[in-house]
């Protein structure tokens, strides 16, 4: 009897081809400009709002701590997808690993689900604002906000 042979691949040998934009490769160079042009945009506009919210003493109050959180979340966010995209586009690298694809796939839903959480914690923040807002400053501590902050991480990372 003939010994049986397996031809098993591991994932981590697996490699993917992503090809961009299928009909349009005579237009990649012009599309990855204003794709670069929007993720610089909207990096360097999320930290200056960040570094605004820091610095300013008046802007620490749990509506600008969620502005910031959500600033800081649409940075990951687009520093997860655009340098690929772009990778694609200017050095023809269409090929990406399987740890690789994995991974960027845990940050984009794990970062979406984290901008939804914050979007939720500023809809709370309001509803305490407008419902209550003689007690707003007892209710949303500082330290009440860190752990609406933590949850809201905690709650992504497990989804």
């Amino acid at each position: 009897m003939a010994p049986f042979s397996y031809n098993h691949t591991h994932p981590q040998d697996m490699w993917y081809v992503l090809t961009g934009i299928p009909g349009l490769e005579d237009s990649h160079t012009w599309i990855s400009i204003r794709i670069c042009s929007m993720y610089i945009l909207a990096v360097m506009g999320n930290i200056f709002l960040i570094f605004l919210i820091v610095t300013e003493r008046h802007l620490r109050e749990p509506m600008y701590v969620f502005l910031s959180m959500l600033a800081l979340s649409d940075v990951l966010l687009s520093t997860a997808t655009a340098p690929k995209m772009l990778a694609i586009f200017w050095f023809h690298s269409m090929d990406i690993s399987f740890g690789s694809c994995v991974s960027q796939m845990f940050f984009i839903h794990f970062l979406f689900a984290v901008e939804s959480a914050i979007l939720l914690a500023m809809a709370f923040d309001r509803y305490v604002a407008i419902c209550h807002p003689l007690r707003y400053i007892t209710i949303l501590t500082f330290s009440a906000t860190g752990k609406i902050g933590i949850t809201a991480v905690v709650r992504s990372f497990i989804i």
